[in-house]
């Protein structure tokens, strides 16, 4: 009887075994046929190959576990390499999925290499979709893309330089700044940084503009201010400093950044000597004054300069 159940033992095991290698023949047809398919171009059936074969070592538990892994593999590059053909055309929507199927894929073989080198990928699609939505004018929505790039990639800095265009659009300021100062950590392109200080600096000019339209002059000077943190040597925000500055009779200030403002334009300087004009007079320095509105030659301000020299100061 002992006899017996031992030969019935091997006898399993030797059909068990057999049938694993069957299976395992089968499963290396399947890889192989993927290969075949792949070569041919035909990518969805070279994914349904390495598949079959995925599923057939899934049965065969260890004997299976490294033929499984170089299928999924193989299915995981097929989908990098759509994917990546796909941004090349700037097809994201359709770049995210393809990534999306290989990053599941990427996740069974447990290559944290893989993994990353989808991130950069899933960071560069989601960016190239904020910015196709950014030109169509969907500021918030193209935002939400650009904060999912930074999802995959924290230190990718043209999606932080997106925030700082959508930021713009919205009047979110404070998250602006924070997406200034992200572009200028995780940059090495100057050419990026200095984009990102531009947009910063046209859009606190924006604001400050606005602040003038509302006599608000306090709010003025405070945005010129910022302006010119990024821009150090734009005319107008130094214009707008000078005016806002007027405003308020804080004539140092006014004569200061109006001056600044004539260094830095070299065509039209009427408005802004108009500035100097009117912050010298408020010191009581009548000379310069009239110096100043002397070089007001062109622009809205003309009758007003000419004013001001004959019958305000009676300038020679």
């Amino acid at each position: 009887m002992k006899k017996l159940a031992i030969i019935l033992i091997v006898f399993f095991v030797t059909i068990t075994m057999g049938l694993s290698a069957q299976n395992l023949n089968s499963a290396g047809k399947a890889y192989n046929k993927g290969i075949e398919l792949a070569q041919e171009g035909n990518t969805q059936g070279a994914i349904e190959s390495y598949q079959k074969c995925a599923d057939i070592c899934s049965e065969l538990e260890e004997i299976g576990e490294g033929l499984k892994v170089k299928a999924e593999t193989q299915i995981c590059n097929i989908y990098i390499k759509m994917g990546v053909e796909k941004f090349k055309v700037k097809n994201y929507d359709s770049a995210i999925i393809l990534f999306t199927e290989s990053d599941k894929y990427a996740q069974l073989i447990d290559d944290p290499s893989t993994t990353t080198k989808i991130n950069s990928y899933f960071a560069a699609s989601y960016t190239g979709s904020g910015n196709a939505l950014y030109k169509t004018k969907k500021y918030k929505k193209a935002v939400e893309n650009y904060n999912k790039a930074i999802e995959y990639n924290p230190e990718y800095p043209k999606a932080w330089y997106g925030l700082v265009l959508g930021y713009s659009k919205l009047d979110e300021s404070g998250m602006l700044e924070e997406s200034v100062k992200k572009v200028e950590e995780y940059s090495s392109d100057e050419q990026l940084k200095a984009k990102a200080k531009l947009a910063a600096g046209k859009y606190f000019l924006k604001v400050c503009g606005d602040a003038i339209q509302e006599e608000n002059y306090s709010i003025a000077t405070m945005m010129a201010d910022r302006s010119i943190q990024y821009n150090k040597e734009d005319p107008t925000a130094f214009y707008y400093l000078a005016l806002a500055s007027n405003a308020q009779a804080n004539w140092v200030n006014a004569q200061k950044a109006a001056m600044k403002a004539i260094s830095f334009e070299q065509e039209d300087q009427s408005n802004y000597y108009f500035e100097l004009g009117r912050a010298y007079e408020g010191q009581g320095d009548t000379e310069k004054a009239c110096e100043a509105y002397s070089n007001v030659t062109e622009g809205p301000n003309t009758e007003a300069a000419k004013y001001q020299r004959n019958q305000v100061l009676h300038c020679n």
